[in-house]
């Protein structure tokens, strides 16, 4: 209930301030959860069954299936158009742009770790996913 409330907390004064000096002072978002706020890395996942790349996922705004596990954009994305910067890619998608030298650097609007069915404790879908340690040192 605590972290609800400073959830809240924050949201009122985001939308108190004024998007264009907020911006000025967050560059960039790196978000870490499960599915909530997903913008695709389980796509890029090959070995993972919880995936959101097929309709109905996200017709309402994207209008094609990004592996995101909404009808469209996820609170990360709200907040990103919000203080105008860019939405986060997949850190799974900038990773192997990144390697296979489509794209010089990562972006430098922030990147997004989430991954859905993903959890705190070890033993939360360990059949179904990589953990967030085998994710983040050895992303293939």
């Amino acid at each position: 209930m605590k972290i609800m409330r400073l959830f809240l907390i924050f949201l009122f004064l985001l939308s108190s301030s004024s998007s264009s000096a907020f911006a000025s002072y967050t560059p960039a978002i790196f978000a870490f959860g499960d599915s909530i706020l997903d913008a695709g890395n389980n796509r890029f996942n090959k070995n993972c069954t919880a995936q959101a790349d097929f309709p109905p996922y996200e017709l309402s705004f994207f209008h094609h299936p990004t592996g995101r596990f909404t009808n469209g954009r996820t609170v990360v994305d709200f907040l990103s158009q919000f203080i105008g910067i860019g939405f986060q890619k997949p850190y799974l998608e900038a990773y192997s742009a990144v390697v296979n030298g489509s794209q010089k650097n990562f972006p430098s609007n922030g990147i997004n770790f989430a991954s859905g069915g993903s959890g705190v404790l070890k033993e939360t879908n360990k059949d179904l996913l990589y953990g967030t340690e085998t994710v983040l040192t050895n992303p293939n």
